[in-house]
């Protein structure tokens, strides 16, 4: 096979393994659910799987950097959730994720999103007066801000968490919320909001078509992760429950999700980098943790992160990077490493330095 087309099949590889990762940047930050750019992963894993048979006939150094990539991401994911479960119990992460996968692959996210801003609302309720009155004046500036069908879903989940409430604290509620929009709302912020506020009270279905993630980054009014994990504890329980799911379909769906995530970071390191080296690795590790920093802010932008959130994902990424890189080390072997995209550039580099030329 010519160094071209071999390329080629490395990066057609490489890009059945995009789905998995792609759904859920795709649901969370462009709002795009993530059920159909799963239904991609299927025909995907075909074509690796074809990938995979073609090279065992053909280029068996390729289907061993798929096994072995394969391998190590799977152990890889077993080392970071060792150190994952522990976080989620010391409260180091906003609920635990591969949950929130499955709540997501289950069609169920606008369902807990929902009840997750019902228990807010209930937790504002439970607030010194003046703090409760900063809080809702945030909130009704942020729903002036957004179209009318955003609107009406987060004022249909603000209207649960008021009926959950005893009758004076409701009361309470929705006099301080009549004299904020009168107080503190422009004209016609104050027109949108009671017009949204009148449909949602008269029984308009409200469909729950929350924005995406990067329309709400930076606009949305946060809230402490410890408060969020605090309202997740109530808010997935509740979800189960309206949406006639259990706990156990729920995780198997969302742990089946994590763990073909880590399987393509195992596949995609060999099929870079070959057998690689422990600098590389553990920079892959790094690399990982970095873009997940990156996107998390815009995937859950309701949370305020504290400074210290970095620490547990790092050491759970450089905890997956340890099988992945002993697997490659070990296993990959120089035939097949010599067929990477990593190989092939140092194949080139070593012809053209012994060609008269170089």
């Amino acid at each position: 096979m010519s160094p071209v087309r071999h390329c080629l099949l490395l990066l057609a590889a490489l890009a059945t393994l995009a789905p998995p990762v792609f759904a859920l940047v795709a649901d969370r930050i462009l709002g795009l659910p993530a059920r159909i750019v799963l239904a991609l992963s299927l025909p995907s894993l075909a074509a690796l799987g074809g990938i995979f048979l073609y090279t065992r006939r053909r280029q068996r150094e390729v289907s061993r950097l798929i096994l072995c990539g394969l391998i190590g991401g799977l152990l890889g994911t077993v080392a970071l959730d060792a150190v994952r479960l522990v976080g989620v119990q010391l409260g180091a992460f906003p609920m635990d994720m591969p949950r929130m996968f499955g709540i997501i692959a289950a069609g169920k996210a606008p369902q807990f999103q929902t009840n997750t801003m019902a228990t807010l609302v209930r937790f504002i309720a439970d607030m010194p007066e003046e703090q409760r009155t900063i809080e809702m004046t945030e909130r009704l500036k942020f729903l002036a801000s957004v179209d009318e069908t955003s609107r009406r879903a987060f004022m249909g989940a603000m209207l649960k968490g008021l009926l959950a409430l005893p009758n004076e604290k409701r009361a309470m509620m929705v006099e301080t919320q009549a004299e904020l929009i009168t107080t503190e709302l422009l004209a016609d912020e104050a027109r949108a909001v009671s017009e949204s506020m009148s449909a949602i009270m008269a029984g308009t279905p409200t469909p729950a078509q929350f924005p995406s993630g990067i329309e709400l980054f930076l606009r949305v009014p946060q809230v402490p992760m410890a408060v969020f994990r605090r309202a997740a504890d109530v808010s997935y329980p509740e979800t189960l429950e309206d949406t006639g799911s259990s706990d156990r379909r729920v995780a198997v769906l969302g742990y089946l999700w994590h763990f073909n995530i880590g399987a393509t970071f195992g596949i995609s390191y060999t099929l870079l980098f070959g057998s690689g080296s422990w600098p590389l690795a553990l920079g892959w590790g790094g690399f990982v943790w970095l873009a997940m920093m990156v996107v998390m802010p815009v995937m859950m932008p309701m949370i305020d992160f504290p400074w210290w959130f970095v620490v547990t994902p790092f050491v759970a990424h450089m905890a997956m990077a340890i099988p992945i890189g002993w697997v490659s080390l070990r296993y990959v072997g120089d035939g097949a490493d010599r067929w990477s995209l990593l190989g092939m550039l140092r194949q080139e580099r070593r012809a053209r330095h012994a060609s008269p030329g170089g």
